[in-house]
């Protein structure tokens, strides 16, 4: 992370960054107090960005408030977080066509294993003979699907927030990676756990989760600096997962090892990350 400057005025800072962040230049404001005097730093994520955001901060516009281009978060992101609204609309698609996870024979198009209805049961494929026909996308499309209403907005809401943070602060192909990458592991998982009727984006948002946080611990300034309580949250959610909580609220059974081993790929993806990457800009 490279300093770019520090100010004791809140409305100015709040000025600079939304003009860095209406030029797309990814960085992190730091709240600091010196002499019990409160101030705030901005560090760039990136030291190509530097000379752009200079002239930004010595720009005669810098302490004007851009309003006409002020634009809520939702749709500001349609404009840099292509990759997060790809699979956002897709996972939308998927749910209109499968009823939501209530058509088994569309959702057996998406599933891990194919399945189909004999009788009064439901008789799934296996691994196996899915490798050997060579539908290899089946070990990442059950991501791609959901069941019911809940799970859809519960899960997309989570892909937008924790997906346009990273894709803003580390490009389209890391993003892109991480949700391949946890999404296979964690859908190998589940299938292991003796489960073949699952789906979901959790073990991709868990991932997300996994690999901000532990990025933000080894770095010396935070860059996606995730609030305390959605971190608590998400983990809660991860611990009710193994009781019967969600299932006593109508939620039905949670993909207990998708989530666990999710979050496990997306610290072991910082982890590598940070060996790769420490001399450049995660710091």
């Amino acid at each position: 992370m490279y300093k770019l400057g520090e100010t004791q005025s809140s409305e100015l800072v709040a000025q600079i960054s939304a003009r860095l962040w209406k030029a797309k230049i990814p960085h992190q404001v730091v709240s600091t107090a010196k002499d019990e005097s409160p101030s705030s730093e901005i560090w760039l994520v990136r030291e190509a960005d530097l000379p752009l955001a200079m002239e930004i901060l010595n720009s005669p516009d810098s302490e004007k408030t851009s309003q006409q281009t002020a634009k809520t978060p939702l749709i500001e992101s349609l404009s840099y977080a292509h990759v997060t609204w790809f699979f956002i609309f897709v996972c939308l698609g998927i749910a209109l066509l499968t009823g939501a996870g209530g058509n088994v024979e569309t959702v057996s198009w998406f599933s891990i294993v194919p399945m189909e209805i004999r009788g009064n049961s439901l008789s799934p494929g296996t691994l196996e003979g899915v490798i050997a026909q060579g539908e290899f996308w089946r070990l990442f499309t059950p991501a791609l699907i959901h069941f019911g209403g809940f799970h859809l907005v519960f899960n997309l809401l989570w892909v937008w927030e924790f997906g346009r943070r990273i894709e803003q602060l580390d490009g389209k192909l890391r993003l892109l990676v991480i949700v391949l990458a946890s999404g296979v592991i964690s859908n190998l998982a589940q299938y292991y756990s003796d489960s073949v009727f699952f789906g979901g984006m959790s073990g991709v948002i868990y991932a997300f989760l996994g690999y901000m946080v532990v990025l933000d611990k080894l770095s010396k300034v935070p860059k996606y600096n995730l609030p305390t309580g959605i971190v608590v949250f998400m983990l809660a959610w991860l611990a009710l997962g193994f009781t019967q909580f969600t299932e006593a609220l109508g939620l039905g059974r949670i993909a207990n090892a998708a989530h666990a081993v999710g979050l496990l790929s997306g610290i072991g993806i910082a982890l590598l990350v940070r060996l790769l990457f420490s001399s450049r800009s995660v710091k």
